[in-house]
């Protein structure tokens, strides 16, 4: 009669439990790995970033020589239409793209081949926004896009005394697939009345100059 022998059950997972845990180990390794480079890759797209730039038009009453050029940017009677424009600049190590949270404010002209062609304010001595503007755009690294700003008011009617006052752009961008929404402030305030109209506004404003 043939006898066995019993197997201690511990003795047969001695073997297999090292493996268990080195896959373990490995597996740990991998996920934190996965983890940091996800946080590292998020850290680096959102250092993408656009910034406003130096150049800037206006078809409304524009800034007297004796206002700092940081305090005003222009301003419209509320009657008229509110087109200005300003530089949008990419000062990032890659591609950003810029887009419009409302295209019917903010538009931007596309990137020419010619980073020399890059802010040319076409038809900017009739104060009117070109055709083929878009309401998104790609930003190479270094260049700069015009971006319109057009009634960002909307249809919204102000009482008497008011005022509306718009000193940036709230916009989004998107850098390496990662996409969030920033602000971009103007040049200066963009200022719409409501009430006295741009000939008394402009009254005003000389009437600082002379002071």
């Amino acid at each position: 009669m043939t006898s066995v022998e019993a197997v201690d059950p511990a003795e047969g997972t001695e073997t297999e439990s090292p493996r268990r845990r080195r896959g373990s180990r490995i597996a740990v390794t991998v996920i934190v790995a996965l983890l940091v480079g996800i946080g590292v890759w998020q850290g680096v797209a959102r250092v993408g970033r656009i910034e406003t730039g130096s150049s800037g038009m206006s078809s409304g009453l524009g800034r007297p020589p004796c206002m700092p050029r940081c305090d005003f940017y222009a301003a419209f009677d509320e009657t008229e239409d509110v087109v200005v424009a300003h530089e949008v600049s990419n000062p990032s190590l890659w591609p950003v793209t810029v887009i419009s949270t409302d295209p019917e404010a903010y538009r931007f002209e596309p990137l020419d081949d010619d980073p020399a062609q890059d802010i040319s304010f076409v038809d900017s001595h009739i104060g009117c926004v070109p055709q083929g503007t878009q309401s998104a755009v790609v930003v190479p690294p270094g260049r700069s896009v015009a971006m319109w700003v057009v009634n960002p008011q909307g249809g919204t009617k102000m009482g008497p005394d008011g005022w509306r006052l718009f000193d940036g752009a709230r916009l989004r961008v998107r850098s390496l697939g990662v996409e969030r929404d920033v602000f971009v402030p103007h040049p200066g305030t963009l200022y719409v009345d409501g009430s006295r109209g741009s000939e008394e506004f402009t009254n005003a404003l000389e009437g600082v100059c002379k002071d």
